[in-house]
């Protein structure tokens, strides 16, 4: 051939590129289709690689709230995202001091993973609802996030609170996930709750109802109270209000709601002045409106928050105030009882005291009682039934049992019983008296037992009088004193084995201690006792000037070994959860009981220090120191 060179030329190549082959001998046609394919891997590879670089991006940190504008009546989003090839290793946000803004969910956590077009992203969510506490401008200071131990920090937002509601109402898309759904109002738009009080003004120790209500033009699934504050500066009651309370129509703002009373309490208070009563947090559970079928209805969470409330506390008058007066205040009745008419001088009498009506019975003191010289009392037994009476009202009945043993025969007279308390509705002081009882008194069969009631005149023991005559000695003494050789004597054996028993004892003293050590609920128990002791002990001594003290001491006496013997929370000392606390360390009813009326007898002392006396604190005293005894032996 004359021709030893072909030239060949594609209609196609990369890129539209004429590939020419040819001008060179010995190339095959395999062999060039070969490099072309290396080619493009090659070129495939390269770009799988820039598409993992470029999803391996750097962290990074936002923060972002469902809207800038919301209602003080509303709650909104707050969202932390954390981006990039490190985002599964974010720890929970570390959040500023909110002020203005209170966190009543979250966080909760959600993760996203995206592959398109070749590159991947991930990125973690924290999710927070917050509820405003106050209308105006609220910023968001820089929250702190940790990421494979590096720390992020997002950028300052602000939020706009105005009064009311801001929910947007809900659009209806034709094309969305549910045609059959009609427009939906925002469920915050829809409900509402409040804390309303039955009276703007009231005296020291006057009951004011306090109730909490839920206004609602949506179906409620359920309700939960997220944050109730104490009620600082009052006495407060619980009031039933059923499991199932009824929906009454009421018109607010010219809108038609269905308000259920959800919460009652009786408060009383304690000190004249503006007294507050702090918002409470409830999450309701609504399902949405708008249903055309009645067949999709779904659920949804909204917190609401009550207004803060403030209470007038007039002071008493001063205008004919009774030098008895123990700031008792309600509408009271009194009487007094014997258990028998006729008596013989040693037989125990029982005398009754009963004070009954509207008021809080738990405040008021024992009665003082009169004079009575010609008998002997002995310690009162006390009970009281406090509940509601009539409707609200808070009342019932408060006795007082003592018994009375007569010393003299004769028609012996008790005098007459004496209260004296404020009635709020007349405005006015009011002193009831029980009238005086009359007991016949004859001479008991003993004559020992009938003793004058003139002072003084009592049994007498013989004394000595002097020491240089002495009783004469029935037995002599040995003249002669004999003794045993050593090793016979019993001594000898004890002071053997004093070493040994030393260094038994320090053993076991030893394992005790590193047992104690690597045991620290053991350790806090044996503690208890030793430290109870010591605190009440030092309540004894407050209780001779400060009355006040010695209940608080006391208190934590008996608070702080309950916490120590059974390795409780400080939370678990609190009302309903403690009594449930000590029955499951399968605690005796009765010293249940006995704990629970010692703890409620000091929380009253502390309002009626003032009154207190040194016989029924010495009581208190021994009571907790019984029942730390009785513990101690389980």
């Amino acid at each position: 051939m004359k021709n030893d060179k072909l030239r060949v030329q594609a209609s196609t190549g990369i890129g539209h590129w004429p590939l020419v082959i040819g001008h060179w001998s010995g190339v095959t046609h395999s062999s060039l289709c070969r490099a072309w394919l290396i080619g493009v891997h090659l070129w495939l590879f390269a770009l799988f690689v820039f598409a993992a670089l470029a999803g391996a991006q750097e962290v990074q940190v936002t923060a972002t709230v469902g809207s800038d504008v919301v209602g003080v009546e509303d709650n909104f989003q707050l969202t932390v995202t954390v981006t990039g090839k490190d985002s599964g290793q974010a720890e929970t946000p570390r959040l500023p001091r909110l002020r203005g803004l209170q966190v009543v969910s979250g966080p909760s956590v959600s993760t996203q993973f995206q592959w398109i077009n070749g590159v991947s992203s991930q990125s973690k969510g924290f999710i927070y609802v917050l509820l405003p506490e106050k209308e105006g401008q609220i910023t968001i200071d820089p929250i702190q996030v940790t990421v494979g131990g590096k720390i992020f920090k997002t950028q300052p937002m602000s939020v706009r609170v105005i009064p009311g509601s801001h929910g947007p109402r809900r659009s209806f898309d034709p094309f969305g996930e549910d045609i059959f759904r009609a427009p939906r109002s925002a469920p915050a738009d829809n409900l509402f709750v409040a804390a309303e009080l039955d009276r703007s003004s009231a005296y020291p120790g006057q009951q004011v109802t306090l109730a909490y209500h839920l206004y609602t033009q949506v179906g409620v699934t359920g309700l939960q109270i997220k944050e109730s504050p104490p009620l600082t500066g009052f006495w407060v009651e619980d009031i039933p209000v059923g499991p199932s309370p009824t929906a009454t129509r009421r018109t607010v703002n010219g809108k038609e709601y269905l308000d259920y009373v959800i919460k009652k309490q009786a408060l009383f208070p304690n000190t004249p002045g503006k007294l507050k009563i702090a918002p409470s947090t409830f999450a309701v559970s609504v399902k949405l409106a708008g249903d055309l079928l009645g067949l999709f209805g779904q659920s949804e969470t909204v917190y609401k928050k009550t207004r803060e409330i403030i209470l007038d506390v007039k002071p008493f008058p001063s205008q004919d105030r009774p030098a008895d007066f123990s700031n008792a205040v309600g509408s009271f009745s009194l009487t007094s009882s014997l258990d028998k008419t006729e008596a013989a001088t040693g037989d125990a009498v029982g005398l009754h005291v009963n004070l009954a009506g509207r008021g809080n019975l738990k405040t008021i003191a024992d009665l003082p009682l009169p004079p009575m010289p010609d008998f002997t009392i002995y310690s009162s037994k006390r009970a009281e039934n406090v509940r509601p009476v009539e409707g609200d009202i808070i009342g019932g009945e408060k006795s007082w049992e003592y018994v009375i043993v007569p010393k003299a025969p004769g028609r012996q007279k008790i005098p007459s019983f004496s209260f004296s308390f404020f009635d709020p509705e007349q405005g006015r002081y009011r002193i009831l008296t029980a009238p005086p009882l009359e007991l016949h008194v004859v001479r008991g069969s003993n004559a020992a037992d009938a003793v004058t009631g003139l002072s003084g005149a009592g049994k007498q023991s013989l004394t000595r009088q002097a020491s240089d005559i002495n009783f004469i000695k029935l037995s002599a003494n040995d003249l002669e004193t004999r003794s045993d050789p050593i090793y016979r004597s019993a001594w000898f054996y004890v002071l053997a084995g004093v070493p040994l028993l030393f260094n038994i004892g320090a053993f076991l003293y030893q394992r005790e201690r590193s047992r104690e050590t690597g045991d620290a609920v053991l350790a806090r128990s044996r503690r208890a006792r030793r430290t109870a002791l010591a605190r009440l002990k030092n309540a004894e001594k407050s209780g001779r000037g400060e009355p006040r003290k010695f209940y608080d001491e006391t208190a934590l006496a008996l608070s702080g070994y309950l916490t120590g013997k059974f390795n409780l929370p400080a939370i678990a000392m609190t009302g309903d959860m403690l009594e449930k606390t000590l029955a499951e360390h399968s605690l005796n009813p009765d010293t249940v009981r006995e704990i629970l009326a010692c703890l409620q007898e000091c929380d009253f002392g502390r309002f009626v220090s003032a009154s207190a006396s040194k016989e029924k604190m010495q009581q208190l005293a021994a009571r907790v120191r019984q029942l730390i005894d009785a513990l101690e032996r389980l």
